[in-house]
């Protein structure tokens, strides 16, 4: 999924290591961390979408290589 991006973050990383634990405790199943995960992606994705406002664009310019 395209989405999972930001599970490399820090707050994407202790999420997924919180999860871990309350699965190894028996407090959660996987079933619900793996909602959670994606519920997680889908909100930071909607909060960048929105409150992002810089964008970066790259243009590469090269120059025309021409047959002598």
């Amino acid at each position: 999924m395209a989405y999972q991006l930001y599970r490399n973050t820090t707050l994407g990383n202790s999420l997924q290591e919180s999860l871990d634990e309350l699965i190894q405790s028996q407090q959660i199943t996987p079933q619900l961390a793996l909602q959670v995960l994606l519920q997680f992606d889908k909100a930071i994705n909607s909060a960048l979408a929105q409150r992002v406002r810089n964008r970066v664009n790259f243009r590469i310019l090269a120059p025309i290589l021409q047959n002598d």
